[in-house]
């Protein structure tokens, strides 16, 4: 990443004649939950936002302390690091071009509801297969067009809506809104304080100085390439690489060559996968690489060797014994011995556990049983399935409720937030402001958490 000379608040500096000391801002205070046994308490907001027309300011404790600011008016945003004192500038007001990586949002029409006191519309996200065992692959967003649009890091595709986003929910983890109050700021609460340094280029290209315990990053002469070193200062490798990741805890790190191709590295230094792919990622739950050929991909097994040949336009990694492959646009499953348990005919498969996959239709969520190859029961307006239990968080008509893998309810839908099961018990609220969450087990019963 270049490093870009600081002018983004020069001009507010010498024109305090046309504005004013303090802006009046929207401040939002959201609760995390991060899964069905981990919720903020009394109401602590890990995430607090500040949000006008022209700036938006986003302290996300979730993230390390990570600061957000930015100016919508020119398109710029940093990033501060109060621990160390540093800021990393994102966007310097200069690109044209939208990121790539911007996902897609879909607006649902006719969907709407109160939260902390706002209106709010519905959105959704679909997520191309994702890496983790708990990830979902669609995000359900509730936003509000009478708060300034505000989006920020991993969030930035929050910045094709139309107005500030009350609450999000993927899978098990979420964030919704508990308050929302309008505050007066002083003009340099958006602005990099006095004391901060920008950080140095090797802290901004995506690497961590730190790779894990006693291993860090260094870097040639040309500052181009980069090694590992031992906490001693002893090169463990030759600045061989253009991108060094972080360790994982099983001891793997993916590394980019000069050419340009993914391998993958130990700790000592050892390649545990030749650096001669396209593209390759680990999942440490799985202890599986994706790998890309040209335009294909497949999976290895941690020793580098291969698990699933690169034929497919998409695979994820296994899980519950089956992984989604995508062929011409269309997906389907198949088993660790590579094969089709489920036909390649559907436009998604957003989830799958053991017995289930859901798919959509008509935009509704349809629910499908794996043995029988065929639909169970359609017609919801989202679907989560657990991956250890046979109890299926659905939503209609507004509320929550569960179902089991026939279909049948077993919970009733009367929740206005609910959480996908995992061992065996779930948050869930009834009021419509969402602030009285209790957790649930598989019976539908009301559970003390601290005796779980």
């Amino acid at each position: 990443m270049k490093k870009f000379t600081l002018t983004l608040f020069m001009v507010l500096l010498l024109c305090t004649s046309i504005w004013a000391q303090s802006q009046k801002s929207f401040r939002i205070d959201y609760r995390v939950i991060t899964d069905a046994g981990s919720t903020t308490e009394n109401n602590e907001s890990l995430i607090k936002a500040w949000v006008n027309k022209s700036h938006f300011r986003v302290d996300n404790a979730m993230m390390g302390s990570i600061i957000y600011v930015g100016n919508k008016d020119e398109n710029s945003a940093f990033a501060l690091l109060p621990d160390s004192e540093e800021y990393v500038i994102i966007a310097d007001g200069s690109q044209d071009d939208e990121e790539e990586y911007v996902l897609p949002v879909e607006l649902v029409a006719g969907k709407q509801k109160k939260i902390a006191g706002y209106n709010c519309k519905l959105a959704t996200v679909k997520v191309d297969y994702g890496t983790g065992e708990d990830e979902s692959t669609t995000i359900e967003i509730w936003y509000t067009e009478d708060i300034p649009n505000l989006y920020w890091g991993e969030f930035s595709f929050f910045k094709q809506l139309k107005g500030a986003v009350l609450s999000l929910k993927l899978g098990n983890y979420a964030f919704k809104a508990t308050n929302v109050v309008s505050e007066n700021v002083d003009n340099s609460f958006y602005e990099i304080p006095d004391n901060y340094t920008e950080m140095e280029d090797e802290g901004m290209n995506g690497m961590n100085e730190q790779l894990t315990e006693d291993r860090f990053v260094y870097a040639d002469e040309e500052g181009v390439l980069y090694g590992m070193r031992d906490g001693e200062g002893n090169a463990i490798t030759q600045p061989l690489y253009t991108y060094i990741s972080a360790f994982t805890e099983d001891n793997v790190s993916v590394v980019i060559d000069d050419k340009e191709k993914y391998g993958a590295i130990d700790k000592d230094g050892k390649l545990l996968v030749p650096c001669k792919y396209d593209y390759l990622s680990y999942d440490e739950g799985t202890q599986q690489y994706l790998f890309g050929q040209g335009e294909k991909y497949g999976l290895l097994h941690k020793d580098g060797k291969i698990y699933v040949p690169a034929k497919y336009d998409m695979i994820s990694f296994f899980n519950q014994g089956y992984a989604t492959i995508t062929l011409n646009d269309k997906s389907g499953l198949i088993d660790q011995n590579q094969k089709i348990v489920v036909p390649v005919q559907y436009d998604v498969i957003f989830e799958y556990n053991k017995h289930n996959f859901t798919t959509i239709e008509d935009e509704k969520y349809v629910l499908n049983s794996i043995a029988q190859k065929k639909k169970v029961v359609g017609g919801f307006d989202f679907l989560s399935l657990s991956l250890d239990c046979n109890v299926i968080l659905a939503q209609k008509d507004g509320k929550y409720g569960y179902i089991d893998e026939n279909g049948k309810t077993v919970i009733p839908f009367k929740f206005t937030f609910a959480n996908t099961f995992s061992d065996d018990m779930a948050a869930v609220a009834e009021d419509e402001e969402t602030e009285d969450i209790y957790y649930i087990n598989t019976k539908g019963q009301r559970i003390d958490v601290a005796q779980n």
